[in-house]
């Protein structure tokens, strides 16, 4: 019995011992069993899967103005201006249709679905105090609605009128409060509805204007090509890279006032060049919360960007998550000088050398 009991206890030594050498190796950084540690943890895949083009070797660093992508197919920027104060009623009529050809990057087109045939949806405009009045005419082959943010009664929130294929419903509230919004379907599944493209950007003014300024609209997406869960494509304004192949033109020291519009379901960060913005979150204030050059935006946050440039020349604005930038959430603000000179294009950025900084 003694020996028994002794050739336990030596067995449990023996046990103890080979633990903590086999954690000595670990911590000095050696694996005591290079083949099993790699069974055990598999090596570490992308987060997202390789986007079916090339992304940053072929568009990201190509110098303003290659225009691969057709002027005709670029999304106008420029919202709609600031409606008059005597008009106390804004109507529109946004009209679903699905199957529509929709160029998401230079090349690669997807079956979208959309208001009045494009993505993002056109920007709708109103002022504080106001009525707004937008009719949805469904042209689709299932129900359809729109979900406005902001306040409004509950049978005008989008979510219970499901508006049936060949049919209409007419939106009508007050707009309160002013700042920028997310309008997009809500019929289930959602996420279907929104990621095939039917979505836009609503902004109410305040009573009294802001400061006049060049106004841009940005809506920030993705598009997941192959509904695998992860996006192939991220974008400004429903097209990937097109304010790379078209330049943003901009005049030295001229006041620009940019609306910003995150509609995916992942954190984007705005993020501009060579400059800093005044930002506005939410667009619910007329005073700036804060001087920066990047904004974190979750699914459906939106804010206002003001900046000017000081200096002429080719300025990036991207999203500063790297992923996003070089699959398609980057372009080319193109700042012209005050002054004509001899020479007036402005050297070429590191493009050809492939960095550019953040």
């Amino acid at each position: 019995m003694q020996a028994a009991k002794m050739t336990r206890a030596q067995y449990g030594v023996l046990i103890a011992a080979m633990a903590l050498a086999a954690a000595a190796l670990v911590w000095m950084g050696q694996s005591p069993d290079p083949a099993a540690a790699s069974q055990a943890q598999p090596p570490t895949q992308g987060h997202h899967a390789p986007p079916p083009t090339k992304g940053s070797e072929t568009f990201q660093f190509t110098y303003p103005d290659q225009k691969r992508l057709p002027a005709e197919l670029v999304f106008d920027p420029t919202p709609p201006p600031p409606p008059p104060k005597d008009k106390k009623v804004h109507e529109y009529t946004l009209v679903v249709e699905e199957g529509v050809e929709h160029e998401v990057a230079p090349g690669i087109k997807i079956a979208a679905w959309t208001f009045n045939g494009q993505v993002p949806g056109p920007i709708l405009r109103g002022r504080e105090g106001d009525v707004m009045r937008i009719t949805l005419v469904n042209k689709g082959t299932q129900p359809h609605t729109i979900h406005f943010h902001g306040v409004h009664p509950a049978q005008m929130d989008g979510v219970f009128e499901l508006v049936p294929p060949g049919g209409s419903f007419t939106y009508e509230f007050v707009a309160n409060p002013y700042g920028v919004f997310p309008y997009h379907c809500h019929s289930n599944p959602a996420s279907k509805h929104i990621h095939n493209g039917l979505y836009g950007m609503m902004i109410i003014d305040p009573r009294e204007d802001r400061p006049p300024m060049r106004e841009l609209s940005m809506v920030m997406s993705a598009f997941d090509l192959d509904r695998d869960g992860d996006a192939d494509f991220y974008a400004w304004n429903g097209r990937a890279f097109q304010y790379a192949d078209h330049p943003i033109d901009l005049q030295q020291g001229e006041p620009v006032r940019m609306y910003v519009l995150n509609i995916f379901e992942e954190m984007m960060a705005p993020h501009i060049h060579g400059n800093m913005f005044q930002l506005y979150r939410s667009g619910t204030s007329t005073k700036p919360h804060e001087l920066t050059d990047v904004v974190s935006l979750g699914i459906a946050e939106r804010a206002i960007l003001e900046f000017k440039y000081d200096y002429p020349g080719p300025y990036m604005f991207q999203c500063h998550f790297s992923e996003h930038m070089e699959l398609g959430l980057m372009g080319w603000f193109r700042v012209n000088g005050t002054e004509k000179k001899a020479d007036a294009s402005p050297a070429k950025p590191a493009a050809a050398a492939g960095h550019a900084g953040h």
